[in-house]
């Protein structure tokens, strides 16, 4: 991966934050098989042409800093432990950041932001709360790994550190996290070891079937994969900006314009690929960012590479 340095920061900043590829030839980890096919493979195959600058790396340097700071090893814990098992002909890898062996339980640190945790909050048209699903697919990955290794896993759990919590905003705002640490957190099932183990095997069988496909024909990522916001149906009236009323479904919106009556229609806002836009770094080699996402930054990439 090609680093720029646009503001010129120091070469030890700029050591910091360029990365190694993540997986070794052979095997992909947890964080990588929760990932969009289509992203692990044009990642890799393009690493060499890939390009990301220093200022919009520096977080990981907080991350790496978090994860080295918080190593020291309780009576039953255990760091940084690294677990691995062979699936078809790929090895699914894992590095936990922390593992009580005597409770079963499973401990990872994340580093993130309010809005991360505010979104989780947020519900569906199905009425169901987002939560954490790339989380809880990473802790699953984690456990069934250690069950495999013969280790007990019983519990995940996840301590956010939010870098941009507001002692102020949690004090004003009751809907705000109210601590700079969050803790997510569930029993890992039976049940849900039968799924993870499920997804495991497909994601290798897909990441194996496509791995010569050449960049056109491997399947886009999924709506969830790619973060995608989900499409907004607007009651507009004739001479006005704003929206009359947003709604989930076009059958809402339709059945309100039937209701309000002439001179008002739809519009629909279809909803973003948030990872697509602003943290795949592989857009450019991706057909269904340049067909789908016609954004600025895309386009001067694309300018760039011409």
């Amino acid at each position: 991966m090609k680093i720029t340095n646009k503001l010129n920061l120091p070469y030890g900043l700029v050591k910091a934050v360029s990365p190694e590829p993540h997986n070794k030839p052979g095997e992909i980890s947890a964080t990588t098989l929760i990932q969009g096919t289509k992203q692990v493979i044009l990642t890799q195959r393009h690493w060499n042409e890939l390009e990301d600058d220093v200022s919009e790396r520096i977080w990981a340097v907080f991350g790496t800093a978090v994860h080295a700071l918080l190593e020291t090893e309780g009576e039953n814990d255990f760091t940084e432990i690294e677990v691995k098992q062979p699936v078809a002909d790929i090895t699914v890898t894992g590095r936990i950041d922390n593992y009580n062996m005597s409770t079963g339980t499973i401990c990872d640190y994340k580093n993130t932001s309010v809005y991360k945790i505010k979104a989780s909050w947020q519900k569906g048209v199905d009425g169901k709360a987002y939560g954490f699903p790339e989380w809880r697919m990473q802790g699953l990955i984690y456990a069934w790994l250690l069950q495999k290794n013969g280790l007990p896993a019983k519990k995940c759990r996840f301590i956010a550190l939010l870098k941009d919590h507001s002692k102020t905003e949690s004090d004003r705002d009751h809907t705000y996290p109210q601590s700079p640490v969050y803790v997510y957190e569930f029993d890992v099932t039976k049940e849900a070891l039968e799924e993870i183990e499920s997804f495991i095997r497909k994601k290798v069988f897909q990441y194996e079937l496509f791995s010569s496909s050449v960049d056109n024909m491997i399947p886009e990522c999924t709506a969830e994969e790619r973060w995608q916001k989900k499409d907004v149906y607007a009651v507009k009236k004739d001479g006005r900006k704003s929206a009359v009323k947003l709604f989930d479904t076009q059958k809402e919106a339709e059945e309100k314009i039937a209701e309000l009556g002439k001179g008002h229609y739809l519009e629909v806002r279809k909803g973003e690929s948030m990872k697509c836009k602003n943290y795949c770094l592989c857009s450019k080699f991706c057909n269904y960012c340049m067909e789908n996402l016609i954004s600025d930054d895309i386009s001067d990439d694309v300018g760039k590479a011409a």
